[in-house]
Order: C-alpha cells, then sequence, then structure tokens
C-alpha cells in the first residue's frame, strides 16, 4: 500500500518529467486554444492576455514547487534545499531552450519559473501549517 507521502513523490517525479518536457521541447503551432485559463488569469489580474505565457510558467513551477514540499523532497539532507535549487532550475531551463535552436530563452520566463516555484514550495509549507491547526482544534 504507498502512502501519502509516496504518492506526493509519484506526483512531484511526473509534474517535473512533464515541466522539463514543455520547459525544452518547441510549442505546437496553436498553442493559443490551450492558453484559455491563463489568457482569463491574465485579463483579470494585469487586464492584458498577452502575460497568460508567464502566467502559465509560474503555474506550472508553482505546483512543481507545492509537490515538493508535500512530498518532503530533500536535497543534502536539507529540505530547504529545494527552496533554492528548483528555482534555480527552472531558470536554468530557460537558459537551456536557447540550445536547442527551435525556442529562445526569455529573461520573463525565466523569473516566472523561479518565482513560482519559490511560491509554490511556500503554498505548500502554509497549506500544512494551517491544516495543523485546523487539525489540533
Amino acid at each position: 500500500m504507498m502512502t501519502a507521502r509516496r504518492w506526493a513523490r509519484v506526483l512531484f517525479v511526473c509534474l517535473f518529467i512533464v515541466v522539463t518536457f514543455l520547459t525544452l521541447t518547441p510549442n505546437p503551432d496553436d498553442t493559443e486554444a490551450g492558453f484559455a485559463f491563463t489568457r482569463l488569469l491574465a485579463s483579470a489580474l494585469f487586464g492584458n492576455a498577452a502575460f497568460a505565457d508567464k502566467i502559465a510558467h509560474f503555474l506550472a513551477y508553482g505546483a512543481l514547487g507545492t509537490s515538493a514540499y508535500w512530498a518532503q523532497i530533500e536535497l543534502f539532507a536539507r529540505r530547504w534545499m529545494i527552496l533554492i535549487l528548483l528555482p534555480l532550475y527552472g531558470v536554468l531551463l530557460e537558459g537551456l531552450q536557447g540550445l536547442g535552436g527551435v525556442r529562445s530563452p526569455e529573461i520573463a520566463d525565466a523569473v516566472a519559473n523561479g518565482l513560482g516555484a519559490f511560491c509554490g514550495f511556500l503554498f505548500g509549507y502554509l497549506c500544512v501549517v494551517a491544516y495543523s491547526k485546523v487539525r489540533a482544534t
């Protein structure tokens, strides 16, 4: 039987693979339809649907950061290292896009990746803290 922690680790690994793949592979020609949700968010938050791509980057790496916290992933026997290395991974992957010659890296995407991973990790922490307080009452 798989424990909740093991399921969280499976989720993290799956998200890690998917986010890495999507970051490094060329965009399909018609990605417009897939960004309907992020266009709606960009319009609501910033009044400009052009930020949909940045929101998609933020949400993808945010999900990765949240799942890393819930999975209790540790590097070098320290959990907080994920808080530093996961955002750096997002920035590194964005930089690697330029090596393939098909996509070009963008600083704004790298920032969205890093902030998403960082905020996602903190969101995971806050969810656990809130859940612990609710259970204690």
